[in-house]
């Protein structure tokens, strides 16, 4: 008896609507999409006016206390290093090239002023009294959980690398670093503390 091939397997439709539901997806995941693109572009531009901008305006009590946290947090670093604060301040500066209102975006009542302050400490041994410092800054704020980076510095005249290395870290919003000085075993420890964007008219004379 010849065997009765098995018919061909039934082939079950979809339900009404389940594919145009399932084209339709696309589309919408893609609109999706891109609203979420439209949406964190505007954020990131912003983001992006804010910083040029110099950020939110500060009271004059504000500003004034992070001219003195500035100052403070150099200080710090000068002691660590083995020297005396008020013996090798070298200057006192209240503006910077690039904290300006180039956008004209700052009110009537509005300034904007870059609190920095560099220190002079001489090391006694040299260029290796430097390095021992570089050695220490490293170790104290690594210490202190802050990102530490170094990069290499060059002779201004011929432009080759002088082995010596300048060491910076940001902590809370005020930027510590220190380089070579103009003399072999001189360092300049500098604070900065940014473009900001405050009430009250200031100098480099205030918030001592």
């Amino acid at each position: 008896m010849t065997p009765t091939p098995n018919p061909p397997s039934a082939q079950v439709p979809a339900p009404a609507g389940e594919g145009s539901a399932s084209h339709g997806l696309g589309p919408a995941l893609w609109l999706s999409g891109a609203a979420a693109a439209v949406i964190l572009l505007f954020v990131g531009v912003a983001e992006g006016c804010t910083a040029m901008s110099g950020g939110s305006v500060r009271s004059e009590a504000q500003f004034l206390e992070h001219v003195r946290d500035t100052q403070a947090a150099g200080e710090d670093v000068v002691r660590s290093l083995g020297a005396i604060p008020s013996s090798v301040v070298l200057d006192r500066s209240s503006s910077d090239a690039s904290c300006k209102d180039d956008l004209g975006v700052d009110g009537d009542d509005t300034e904007r002023d870059q609190p920095t302050v560099t220190w002079a400490p001489d090391f006694g041994d040299g260029d290796a009294g430097y390095r021992a410092a570089v050695v220490t800054l490293r170790k104290r704020w690594t210490e202190q959980g802050l990102k530490v980076t170094t990069r290499p510095q060059a002779d201004p005249v011929t432009g080759k690398e002088t082995g010596l290395q300048e060491i910076r870290t940001t902590d809370d919003g005020v930027t510590l670093s220190l380089s070579p000085g103009r003399r072999t075993g001189e360092g300049l420890v500098v604070a900065d503390g940014g473009c900001v964007r405050h009430h009250g008219v200031w100098t480099d004379q205030d918030g001592k």
